[in-house]
């Protein structure tokens, strides 16, 4: 019983602290105070530690010895690299899924199709952006792959962290309806080929979205000319 209260203690400080990360929460580069991060949660540095080195395995912090933990900076070269893993284990998914698909799955995905154009014309992006993964992830699932749907899964929670610096907007996310329209059309049809074709364009979407964006936020930082 208290094997299991300790797990259950250790994963709430690991979904905390990863859910204030993916908020936006705390600033990239930005260094966690782990003493204050365990008075705010009511719990030891033990689970603290434990929890930052798994995050660090994920790519959303940093330990450096001596100089402590700080949040990940954002990358361009790193947003390319998720891009080109994404577009691969993500068409594998979806391939292995389709063949899987039920009535009710597929119902389910056209109900978040729908939800997803409500939410453009509330230009509700933060909802947007959880419909469209819920509609990845409800595909995926039927994959039966657990490891590489742990793998996309960490994929994803390191995109969220970069769509906090997007700006995303709602003639992005209009673009990126209509791809995951066709997907459902594919999905509708058994068409794992043009399944697999979809997924990855969107990814690559996705992906050039928040480049684009920090591109010009270079820019702006620029000193300008004299």
């Amino acid at each position: 019983m208290a094997e299991e209260t300790t797990k259950t203690l250790a994963n709430y400080v690991l979904e905390t602290i990863r859910d204030d990360l993916l908020s936006g929460r705390y600033p990239p580069a930005s260094r966690l105070d782990q003493k204050l991060l365990a008075e705010e949660l009511g719990v030891s540095l033990i689970p603290i530690r434990e929890s930052l080195r798994r995050l660090e395995a994920e790519g959303l912090v940093r330990i450096h010895p001596h100089r402590g933990v700080f949040v990940a900076e954002y990358s361009a070269a790193e947003v390319k690299e998720i891009r080109c893993i994404r577009e691969v284990l993500e068409e594998l998914a979806i391939q292995l899924a389709v063949p899987n698909l039920a009535d009710q799955t597929l119902k389910h995905l056209a109900d978040l199709v729908e939800q997803m154009e409500q939410a453009i014309t509330a230009s509700d992006m933060a909802r947007f952006l959880a419909l469209s993964e819920a509609f990845h992830f409800a595909i995926y699932e039927t994959s039966g792959q657990d490891l590489l749907l742990r793998m996309i899964r960490s994929l994803w929670d390191r995109n969220r962290l970069y769509q906090q610096c997007s700006a995303f907007l709602p003639e992005h996310a209009a673009r990126l309806l209509a791809i995951h329209r066709d997907i459902y059309t594919a999905c509708r049809a058994g068409d794992a080929s043009v399944a697999g074709q979809l997924v990855r364009r969107c990814a690559r979407q996705t992906m050039e979205i928040i480049l684009a964006r920090m591109a010009l936020e270079l820019a702006n930082e620029q000193p300008a000319a004299t």
